[in-house]
Order: structure tokens, then sequence, then C-alpha cells
């Protein structure tokens, strides 16, 4: 019998060099985690000396490209997630826990079965190279030199083309890797390229090919114990840690609303007034120059006065960062001063404890460019060649704003001083309240300021109030709820609902999805308006509108500044208007109501008082007048094309680099007639009529509006027929637009039918003298006819141009 093969030989693995052996020669770095630079191959290796402990893990950009509408600032924050670490054999795996779902148990087991029922996820996997005591090593570099925070995705969704991470051209960046007892801060050089950039990488990047850019790690201590959640109420805007809790009783609710904020305790517990264990402090990037410095610092420190009145004696400072230190630092709240290369939004974040919601860092980012567009709006109003048509109408003032008044600066510092403390209020926690611009004088820096522009008895400008000073009421409310800290045996939670319950109907907060889109109800909530009646804002926005357009001409340019960026000086003039128009639209179809907590709330919602929704309607139809769509005769020669290189945000046109009025005014008025027609303002009017038969009803709306574009009469003059005609164009549009929107309710889109038919037997029936007329109704009846026959294919459509857009940038979201 043949003798039997011997089983086969494992080979047996090497035994691991210790982390001494392997880090011989490297530069160490000591601290939370212990680091070793490989100068030699560019490697950074980390030494992990406790597994069973769990971090905050986050990433932040150090560096930008510049373009405010790809989104990657300087100073951005990326995600945060609590990670820990979990061995097998000579891998060690680094995992994101899932902290989304969870069980508020004592119960191990309890707790171990919700995170065994959903994924966690891990991030990265590490070969272990050595081993000591416990503690591993392992190589780092690829981990760190990954796309973490999603750069290239960001590019591809702004269509600024395909790009990858080029391995070759990045690097650990040593000078911002730092170690401390209780966080890590790693920075890597990430190179980007696309052999097809986009227009928006060429503007900003020094070669569009190849996008360079720092990314931040920052790997932080958990906070220790003693921190104690705070539940949120609706009532009071808080951003929120949420998740279902699986231990909660089946009668109670499974998902839990914490706010974020950051950890406040009083020295002395129980006194009414104490310091802080730690105050909360904000630095100012050593970038930012003079007088901004001194407007930003001014506006930040406004909160102290909001914790004071909660309890705190000097727990709240803006201070100068310190030589040497990190801005993005997980331990410096920060106040950064960013650039792009056009204008946009300022942003207030945080890095914050999933578990609690704890705010470790506040981190602000202010758009440089920003105060230049709130220098232009209040420039616009400076003294210009048609003085005499103001002196005129206005007897003893031959000015608004004299041409380089000092003014001008003075009020665009107070708007970045109320900026600073709107950011910062959201690195504290708090959102937006778009409602308290119309009550207490405005009552939150977290609502979006119109400068309040009033005229004064003798028909001058007055600005001695345009933007508030100071947080408002409803901010020393927020803050109290947020951070007011009772005495030791006081119960928190019945203390916070007496508080809420017996202010939250005074300091009413109403947010973002209630507020920024166009259709949306509350008459109260709207974004840069301005006072408690936003129709009679409307009608002194217009008083003052037009008066500035009086005054308006080539004087607002000066020194060797080209005459055509008087065109950029005027948007924000001629749209004066525009926003108190759009709260004005709040009322018609309008619905008041509150976030409120409890069955003993009910009926906390209503339609707006049918007088109010006629004479919101009244003024808004008065805004389509030839009369405010006009500009004075006399610039009509000094509204030149722009040079080559000089840019700026105008209005659109057709007639090529010449400035266009009729599409200037058919933007205007495209403005006002969208508002009204809006689908889910013409679904509310549509169903408060049905309900209530006093109410303002969707034809109510469309009957005057066709009334006073198509019935009137036509106006004298080329000009004001012209933009009779525009008007007359701009609603046949807006009428066609919401009959085929298959997103309108079916009432809504019969009578938007209706209109045009309306508007087809006029322009049938009536015979106009004049051939532009006569033109422009056939044109306006044949288009409805083919509409009507084939909506879905109907003839192409020249439609109103888009006006330039009045807020940061035309984004729906901002700071």
């Amino acid at each position: 019998m043949a003798a039997q093969d011997p089983a086969p030989m494992v080979a047996e693995q090497a035994p691991l060099p210790t982390i001494a052996e392997k880090t011989l020669g490297m530069e160490e770095r000591a601290g939370l985690f212990t680091f070793y630079w490989e100068e030699n191959a560019g490697h950074l290796w980390w030494k992990i000396a406790d597994l069973d402990r769990d971090v905050l893990y986050a990433t932040s950009l150090a560096t930008g490209l510049g373009s405010n509408p790809v989104g990657l600032d300087r100073g951005q924050l990326g995600s945060e997630q609590i990670v820990g670490f979990e061995r097998s054999g000579p891998k060690l795996l680094l995992v994101a826990r899932n902290l989304r779902y969870r069980a508020l148990s004592d119960s191990a087991a309890e707790r171990r079965a919700v995170a065994e029922s959903f994924a966690p996820s891990v991030l990265w996997g590490f070969e272990i190279a050595a081993a000591e005591d416990g503690a591993v090593l392992v190589n780092a570099t690829e981990f760190l030199l990954r796309d973490a925070r999603g750069v290239a995705r960001t590019l591809e969704r702004s269509d600024q083309g395909s790009f990858s991470l080029d391995a070759s051209r990045s690097a650990i960046y040593l000078p911002r890797t730092k170690a401390f007892p209780n966080n890590v801060e790693i920075e890597a050089t990430l190179t980007f390229v696309s052999d097809e950039p986009g227009p928006l990488v060429a503007q900003t990047a020094a070669v569009a090919q190849s996008v360079t850019l720092r990314l931040h790690h920052s790997l932080v201590r958990l906070p220790p114990d003693g921190y104690t959640p705070r539940r949120y109420d609706p009532r009071v805007g808080y951003g929120t840690v949420r998740f279902a809790d699986y231990a909660a009783p089946i009668d109670a609710p499974l998902e839990v609303h914490w706010i974020r904020r950051h950890r406040l305790q009083k020295r002395d517990p129980g006194a009414a007034r104490s310091v802080p264990v730690e105050p909360i402090v904000y630095y100012l990037d050593p970038g930012v120059p003079e007088p901004v410095r001194a407007a930003l610092r001014e506006g930040a420190s406004w909160w102290a006065a909001a914790f004071e009145a909660a309890g705190f004696v000097d727990a709240f400072r803006v201070e100068d960062l310190p030589a040497g230190a990190d801005p993005l630092d997980v331990r410096y709240n920060m106040i950064h001063w960013v650039h792009r290369s056009t204008r946009g939004w300022s942003y207030g974040g945080s890095i914050a404890d999933p578990r609690t919601g704890e705010i470790l860092k506040g981190n602000v980012l202010l758009g440089s460019l920003r105060v230049r567009q709130d220098h232009m709006i209040l420039d616009a109003f400076a003294g210009g060649e048609n003085g005499a048509c103001a002196a005129a109408a206005h007897p003893g003032v031959d000015h608004l704003l004299p041409a380089d008044d000092p003014r001008a600066v003075d009020l665009a510092l107070a708007r970045l001083r109320q900026l600073s403390a709107h950011e910062v209020g959201h690195t504290l926690g708090l959102t937006h309240n778009f409602a308290a611009s119309t009550y207490d004088g405005r009552a939150s820096v977290m609502d979006y300021p119109a400068p309040l522009v009033r005229l004064g008895a003798d028909g001058a400008l007055d600005l001695t109030d345009a933007y508030a000073v100071g947080i408002g009421s409803y901010d020393a409310f927020a803050i109290r709820y947020g951070y007011q800290q009772f005495a030791p045996g006081v119960a928190e939670a019945p203390e916070l609902a007496r508080l809420v319950d017996a202010e939250s109907e005074r300091y009413l907060f109403i947010t973002d999805a209630d507020a920024r889109a166009l259709g949306s109800a509350h008459p109260q909530a709207s974004l840069w308006d301005n006072g408690n009646d936003p129709v009679a804002a409307l009608v002194d926005a217009l008083r003052i509108r037009a008066l500035g357009l009086e005054r308006f001409g080539a004087a607002q340019v000066g020194g060797d500044e080209p005459l055509a960026m008087l065109q950029v000086r005027l948007v924000p003039l001629y749209l004066h208007h525009r926003f108190q128009a759009v709260a004005a639209a709040k009322s018609v179809g309008g619905v008041t109501f509150h976030y409120a907590v409890g069955a003993a709330a009910a009926g906390a919602a209503s339609p707006v008082a049918p007088g109010r929704q006629r004479a919101a309607l009244e003024a808004l139809l008065g805004c389509l007048a030839p009369e405010q769509l006009a500009l004075p005769a006399t610039l009509a020669g000094v509204l030149v094309p722009p040079p080559p290189g000089y840019g700026g945000e105008r209005f659109a046109g057709f007639t090529g680099r010449t400035f266009d009025a009729h599409a200037m005014a058919a933007a205007a008025a495209d403005l006002i007639v969208g508002a009204l027609l809006q689908r889910q303002r013409a679904a509310r009017l549509t169903a408060q009529a049905a309900a209530d038969p006093t109410q303002l009803s969707l034809r109510d709306v469309v009957a005057p509006l066709l009334a006073g574009t198509w019935q009137s009469p036509q106006p004298a003059g080329r000009r004001a027929a012209a933009l009779h005609r525009v008007v007359q164009r701009v609603v046949v549009d807006q009428l066609m637009d919401l009959a085929a929107t298959g997103a309108a309710a079916p009432a809504v889109r019969a009578t938007a039918l209706w209109g045009l038919r309306e508007v087809q037997a006029m322009a049938r029936a009536q015979n106009p003298a004049l051939p532009d007329q006569a033109a422009h109704r056939a044109a306006v009846h044949r288009d409805i006819r083919a509409f009507l026959d084939r909506p879905a294919d109907a003839v192409p459509r020249t439609r109103a141009p888009t006006a330039p857009p009045g807020e940061p940038i035309g984004s729906p979201s901002g700071g």
C-alpha cells in the first residue's frame, strides 16, 4: 500500500513587529491618538491604544474653490459621526455607529437588539502593521487622502464636469496636522482632475483641469458626562437631533427630538445669576479687515445680553483667535471671513455630539461680498442728476442721500453686525424665525432683515433705524428656553413647559418650511420684509422706490467707474418693493397659524380676513400700472452696455447688449402676477371660498387682474401703451402656466382656463387703431387658441426674463 502524502503544512504568519520597532526614526505626534510621520514615504501612521473607545470624527474644508454656486468654501464643515474600532485578525475596521435608531434603556439586551436591527457603516479597513501591549499601528495615509467630503460629487452635481481624485497630486499637509490630549487635527492636500471642467471651475481655479483643496480631519474625545439633553418644543426655533427610541412605551412617541445647544453650566447652580463653569467663546478670523472686524465683533457680542437674561454672568464672549491656533481646531468656535468670486449666502453651522445634540464647535462662514451688495442698495439712493424732478415734487429737498454719503458705508456695516449676530445665533442652536419682523419692532436677529427705509416729514430719506441694534425679544426668550439652568431639585420639563405656554403666543415662531416658498400661506412669515402690516409696508416701499427713481442718474457712478455700472445699481432700486410684494401676497389666500402643541390648541389655524385679502390684492395690482413700471425718460441716454471685463447683475433683455426697458418691466410684472397666481395660493383661494362665500375666491383674483390689464382702456402715450401690452402678455403666460401644470388642483386649472377664454374673447372683440396693439391682440388670440386646442404641444412662447436674484444668490436655502 502506497504511503499517503503528509497533510499540507499551513505557513505560520510572522509575528508583528512592535510599534517601537516599526516607527523607529519616524516623527512622533502624541495626543488623543499618537501619530507617526514617515518622511521618506510620505505616510502617516496611526497608533490606537484603546480599541474600545469611541470618538467623534468630523471633516471640514481648510481651503475653498471660491465659487458660491458650487459651495466648496473655506472653513465649511462636513458631517460628524461617532466611530469605533473592531479588530479581526490582521485587520482593523473603523465603524460609524448608527444613532438614528436607539433604545434609551438600561437593558443591554434591548440596546443590542436595536443596534443589530439597523446597519452601521464601515468607513475604512486598515491592515495592522505592528502591535504592542494591546495597541495597534495602522497606516492611515490612504484613509486621510480619500475624498471624504464628496468634492467630486459636489462638482458633478453643480454641472462642473466629472472630476476624480489624483493620488499622485495629493499628500498629507503637515503644517496643520497636530495632536492634543482631547483631539487630533489632520490636514490633507487633495487634487481633483477633469478633462472637461465646467465654467464655474474655470472661473475660479488657477487651472481648470486641476482643482486642489485641503481637507481637514478632526478626531475628538467624546464629551464627559454631565450634559443633559433638552427636549425640543416646536414653538421655539431650535435645530435638533432626531432618532427613533424603540424602548419608548407603546403609548409614547417613537421619535425623540433634542435641541442642539452648547454645554453651559452655572458655577453656582442654586444662584439666580452665576458665572459659568466655562463660558462660550467665539473667535474672529485673523483675516477679517477693519472696519468689518469691529462690526462682526460687536454684532456677535449682542448674544451676551441674552445669556445675561437667562441667568448667566459673562457667559458669552468674542475674542481674537490666539496666535498659532488653527481655526479648524474643534476647540475653537469660529467666525470665518470667506471670499468667493460672486456674492452669496453666509452660514452658521456646528459640530455636535450626535448622541445628545451638545454643540462642540460653532462655525460661522460670512461671505465678504454681501456687504458690497448692501452698500449698493443704499448707494442706489445717492443724489443723481435728476435732482430737479425730486426738488419739484418735494420743495426744499434736493436729495435723498447725497452722493458719497458715508451713511451708505455705515448702513452696510450695520447690516454686517446684524448678519454676524444672525449666523452666530445658528451656531448657538437657533433656526430662522421669519415671523419676527412683524412684532415687537423686529423681534429677532434670526429673521432676514430688509433695510427699513422711511421718508421723513420733509420728504428726505430717513435711515435712522435701517437695521435693528441688539438681539430681539424673541431671541432672549429662545435662549432662555435652550440654556436656562434650573436650581437643584427643580424639575426641568414642567418649568420649560410653563415658560413656553406663557410666552409662545407673544413670540410667534414660523420657520423656513412655511416662509421661503412663494406659495407659503402665513401672512406674517416672509423674508426681507418689514412691519406688522405687509400691505402698508408695500405702499411705503413703492413711494420710496418712486422717489429714488426720480433721483437716479449718472451721478451714481463716479471717478473712473464705467457708466455701465449704473445698470447694476438700478436693479435693487427698481425692485425695491419685490420682497414686500411677496409678503403682501401671502395675505391673499393666506392662513394664520402657529406650531401648536396639544389638543387645547385646537383652532390655531384660520384664513386671513376677507378685507385684508382684498386690500392686499388691490395693492399688488397697483404694482402693474405702467407708471409703476416705467423709468424716468432722462435715463434713456445713460444706461449703456458694459465695457469688456465688467460684470454685475443686470436685467436680461431681448435687445442684445443694449438696455431693454420692456424686458425689465416684464420681469417686474412677472414677480407680481406669479405671486398672485401661484398654484398653492390659488388652491387655498378655491378651498376657502367653497367653505365661506364671504372669502376671496380665485375668480375674485383673476377677474380684477383681467379688468386692470385687459379690460382697462389703453393708456395714453406710446411708452405707457407698450408697457401695458407687456403686462397683458405676462398675465396670459402666467394663466397658461397655471392651466397647464398637472400639480395644480382641478378647480384651479378650470378657473385659469376660464380666464384665458375671457382674454381670448377680449382680444378678438376689440379692434384697436394702433398697428402694434392690433398685432399684439392677434398674437395673444392665436396663442390662446393653440394652447386650448393642444396645451401640451402649444406654440412656443417668449417668456418674461427672470429678474436678477434679490437675495444673496438665487438659491432656495441659506444661512
